[in-house]
C-alpha cells in the first residue's frame, strides 16, 4: 500500500516515519504547492499541486492518488483538512481511505471560537474567550479577568498574529495588528471556508492561564474510537511549536485525552495543548492532525503512523505506549538538496 501525504511542507520526519511503517511494502508519495521543501525531497515520489484553495486542488490530489495506487491519504496541514474532509466519498469510490475527521470535527478544531464552545458544552475547562475587543475590555473593567490577555486569530496556527497584551492600550493595538496580520497571511483561506456569518470577527481574545504547558497526542482509529493518548511536558517553545519536551506519566491528562477523543470522535491524531495549574486542566486549543510536538511521542515509541497504516490495511492497531521519561529536542540539520525538479512532478 502507498501513502499520500498532502501539504507535506517541511515535515520531512513524517515522511520517514511513514516509510518505516510501510517496511518496504509501499511508497510514501508527497504533494505540496511548493516543491522546494524537505518533505518533498525526502518522499519516494513527489508531486507539485495547485494551492489548497484552487478549484482544481482536490481533483489534482485524487488524480495523484489513483495514478500512484495510494491506499491512504494523510493531511499534515490545517488548511486542506476541510477540503479533504468534504471529498472523502470521492476518494472512497476508488478504495482510497482519507484519514481526516468529518467536517464538523474539522470546523471545531480549526475555528478556535467553536473550540471553546465545544469545550464548554461538554464540561471541559478552557480559557475564557471573547470575540470582540469591547467585550474583553468590559470583562477587565468588571474585574472578571486579569492581565495579561492573549490576542490570536480565530482560525490560526503556528503563532501567526498571536500577541500578549498587558494593558488596555496594548490590547487595542494588538487587536488591530493581528487583524492586519491575518489579512496578509494564508489564514484568509480558512475564513473563506466559513459559509455562515455568526456575527463574530476573525480575532479572539483569551485569558492568560498560568501554569505548566503540556501537549497531548490523542489517537483515534479510523472510525473515531479512542486508542491511546501520549502526554508530553513542554520544556521549550519556538514560533508556536515545541522544540524540547519530555514524555511523562500523568494519569489525569491521559484521562482528559481519552475523554476528549471519545467526545470529539476525530480520526487519527489530535494535537492538544493544555495548561496545568494545580488541579486545573485548561485545554487551550487542539488541531485535528499531527502537530509539531508529535516527534517527541514518536521518539518515545508511540508509533502513530504505524497504527494508521495497519488500520488502513484492515489490521488491528496495537496501542503504541510511549516510554515515560523520554526527553527530546529538535535539531536543525542542513542537508544537501538534490535538484529541486528531481522527483517532483507537476500536476
Amino acid at each position: 500500500m502507498n501513502v499520500l501525504l498532502s501539504c507535506v511542507g517541511r515535515r520531512g520526519y513524517l515522511v520517514d516515519y511513514f516509510r518505516e511503517a510501510l517496511a518496504g511494502q509501499g511508497r510514501v508519495i508527497a504533494a505540496n504547492s511548493d516543491p522546494m521543501t524537505d518533505g518533498m525531497w525526502r518522499a519516494d515520489r513527489a508531486h507539485e499541486v495547485p494551492a489548497v484553495n484552487d478549484p482544481g486542488y482536490i481533483e489534482a490530489l485524487l488524480e495523484i492518488a489513483i495514478k500512484e495506487d495510494v491506499g491512504l491519504v494523510v493531511s499534515l496541514f490545517d488548511i486542506d483538512l476541510p477540503f479533504l474532509s468534504a471529498a472523502r466519498a470521492r476518494f472512497a469510490e476508488h478504495d482510497i481511505r482519507v484519514a481526516v475527521s468529518n467536517e464538523a470535527v474539522v470546523d471545531i478544531a480549526n475555528d478556535k471560537w467553536r473550540t471553546q464552545i465545544f469545550l464548554q458544552e461538554h464540561g471541559f475547562d478552557g480559557p475564557r474567550t471573547w470575540a470582540t475587543l469591547s467585550s474583553a475590555l468590559k470583562a477587565v473593567e468588571a474585574g472578571e479577568v486579569r492581565w495579561p490577555l492573549f490576542v490570536k486569530p480565530r482560525w490560526g496556527m503556528g503563532s501567526i498574529g498571536v500577541q500578549t497584551a498587558r494593558d488596555a492600550h496594548e490590547l487595542t493595538f494588538f487587536y488591530e495588528h493581528t487583524r492586519r496580520a491575518i489579512a496578509r497571511s494564508y489564514l484568509t483561506m480558512m475564513e473563506d471556508r466559513v459559509l455562515e456569518k455568526d456575527g463574530h470577527g476573525e480575532v479572539l481574545i483569551q485569558e492568560g492561564v498560568p501554569g505548566q504547558e503540556y501537549g497531548l497526542d490523542v489517537f483515534n482509529d479510523l472510525e473515531g474510537h479512542h486508542v491511546v493518548t501520549t502526554v508530553k511536558r513542554k520544556v521549550r517553545m519556538r514560533s508556536g511549536e515545541t522544540d524540547v519536551a519530555e514524555v511523562v506519566d500523568m494519569p489525569a491528562l491521559m484521562r482528559l485525552g481519552e475523554r476528549l477523543g471519545r467526545q470529539l470522535g476525530h480520526v487519527g491524531n489530535l494535537d492538544v495543548d493544555v495548561m496545568v495549574s494545580g488541579d486545573r486542566l485548561a485545554v487551550i486549543e487542539f488541531n485535528a492532525r499531527f502537530g509539531g510536538g508529535y516527534p517527541f511521542s514518536h521518539l518515545a515509541g508511540a508509533n502513530y503512523p504505524d497504527m494508521l497504516v495497519r488500520l488502513a490495511l484492515g489490521l488491528p492497531a496495537a496501542p503504541a505506549v510511549a516510554r515515560v521519561g523520554t526527553f527530546g529536542l529538535k535539531a536543525l540539520t542542513p542537508m544537501q538538496a538534490p535538484d529541486p525538479v528531481r522527483n517532483v512532478r507537476a500536476t
